[in-house]
């Protein structure tokens, strides 16, 4: 079998050498993940492009072998694999990672969690496959992201698979020749345009980029045959969609998983510099009946990922700059998806100030993590607030404590607060003996815990 080489064997080499004796920090950071995810998936099992995967599924017709979030086990791996994707992404509150530029556990632990479930693997090996597969994808976005990012490629769906699928491989325990080929497997499927933002599309990407990245590996597994250098090939991912591969070796720099950023608004990335900025402006006394003007600078880049300027639908909303300094002026609770409801768009207060705000696309040299929001008040006077979006936070058991919070409120409208009290109890010991198949069975409505007792997993 031809071996990998090149770009594609350094990141496959160094991203299964970092799931070796991971440090506890980032073990606990992966816990975190998966938890900050259940939440997410919860909840955005209720939205509309979640009931259509399920219904689409069900009607393909499948063994009932893995679990979908807020629903049961009622799905093939990989059915699970794309439902609970999509629904981990569907209120676009999940985590972010800026050297990669991906939404990293929505793409990589649904693959992870249908194969456990399917084969009744430990958490343990789950959590270490997981590490395996986000050091993957940060080594490739950051050797490739920023140019592919530019062109309009919706990294979360076309680097994401790369990662699903260097995860699945791992926990499969495929070799280095067999996982090259589950990577040569899933360049093939890498699929994702930024001009879907504000679409249910958009979170399609995260669906099918789990699907596909656990097919990847169940392939290459099986005997399919692929490139083994799919991230160099003249004719392959980095040449077709980048500007091309980088000159030297690929390096391994430390955990990209522990730069990993979470959400606490329930918008797209890019608009939280503006929140944060303006929410900070607000609780220094800024109020909207005061405003004549208000001036974003951000990143030029901004302008294809988060600038729809009058938006029409929640999930526009979320997608709008000005949009979003209208509800944190006005004191919205961004951190409540409800808020990003469609009737919410049309509020007449909310429009006049959307009026008010224009975006500035700041010039080359601008740190493209930095919004700079300057607002003009009737009485002339001038109020200047910036916000870095880049910088985590540095306490993990702060952090911990803020990510449980929005997980409860995220979860127990779906699950019942004890119970969702149980699930985050049972992901905290994810690595210490916990059953995977209970916890699972934790993450669906208790009216349907009779069902799952039906099902078997031979």
């Amino acid at each position: 079998m031809t071996q990998a080489s090149g770009l594609t064997a350094d990141v496959i080499r160094l991203s299964r050498a970092a799931a070796v004796d991971i440090p506890p920090a980032t073990l606990e950071m992966a816990r975190l993940c998966v938890l900050d995810w259940f939440g997410l998936a919860l909840a955005g099992s209720r939205e509309p492009l979640s009931a259509l995967l399920r219904d689409s599924a069900l009607a393909d017709g499948a063994r009932p072998t893995a679990s979908v979030v807020g629903h049961g086990r009622a799905f093939s791996p990989r059915q699970a694999a794309l439902v609970n994707g999509a629904a981990g992404h569907a209120l676009d509150y999940d985590d972010v990672n800026l050297a990669m530029r991906v939404h990293p556990t929505t793409v990589i632990l649904p693959g992870l969690l249908a194969l456990a479930e399917a084969h009744r693997l430990s958490g343990r090996a789950v959590l270490e496959a997981f590490v395996a597969g986000y050091e993957a994808a940060g080594l490739i976005g950051t050797a490739l992201s920023a140019s592919h990012y530019a062109r309009g490629f919706h990294a979360t769906g076309t680097i994401g698979v790369f990662g699903a699928a260097a995860a699945c491989a791992h926990l499969l325990g495929l070799d280095e020749a067999q996982t090259a080929i589950a990577y040569g497997l899933a360049g093939s499927q890498a699929a994702g345009l930024k001009a879907q933002f504000g679409t249910m599309a958009k979170s399609l990407h995260a669906g099918r980029a789990a699907e596909a990245g656990l097919a990847s590996a169940l392939w290459a597994r099986d005997g399919m045959t692929a490139r083994t250098d799919i991230l160099e090939h003249p004719r392959g991912f980095a040449a077709t969609q980048t500007d091309g591969p980088p000159a030297g070796r690929v390096r391994w720099t430390g955990y990209e998983l522990d730069r990993n950023l979470f959400k606490f608004h329930a918008a797209c990335f890019g608009t939280h510099g503006t929140l944060e900025a303006v929410g900070e402006l607000r609780r220094k006394g800024v109020r909207p009946e005061d405003v004549r003007a208000i001036r974003l600078k951000v990143d030029a880049g901004a302008d294809a990922m988060c600038n729809i300027a009058a938006p029409r639908t929640g999930l526009e909303a979320k997608f709008s700059l000005r949009f979003n300094a209208a509800l944190a002026l006005h004191g919205a609770d961004t951190a409540d998806s409800g808020v990003y409801a469609d009737a919410i768009v049309p509020r007449p207060d909310l429009q006049a100030t959307r009026a008010l705000t224009t975006v500035e696309l700041a010039p080359p040299g601008w740190p493209e993590d930095v919004t700079e929001v300057t607002i003009t008040t009737l009485d002339g006077r001038t109020f200047v607030q910036r916000h870095d979006i880049s910088l985590p936070q540095g306490d993990l058991g702060r952090q911990g404590d803020r990510l449980h919070a929005k997980f409860l409120a995220l979860a127990a409208p779906v699950v019942g607060r004890d119970q969702a009290k149980a699930l985050a109890a049972s992901i905290s010991r994810l690595d210490h003996g916990a059953d995977l198949f209970e916890l699972l069975n934790l993450a669906a409505p208790p009216t349907r815990l009779t069902r799952l007792a039906t099902y078997t997993d031979d």
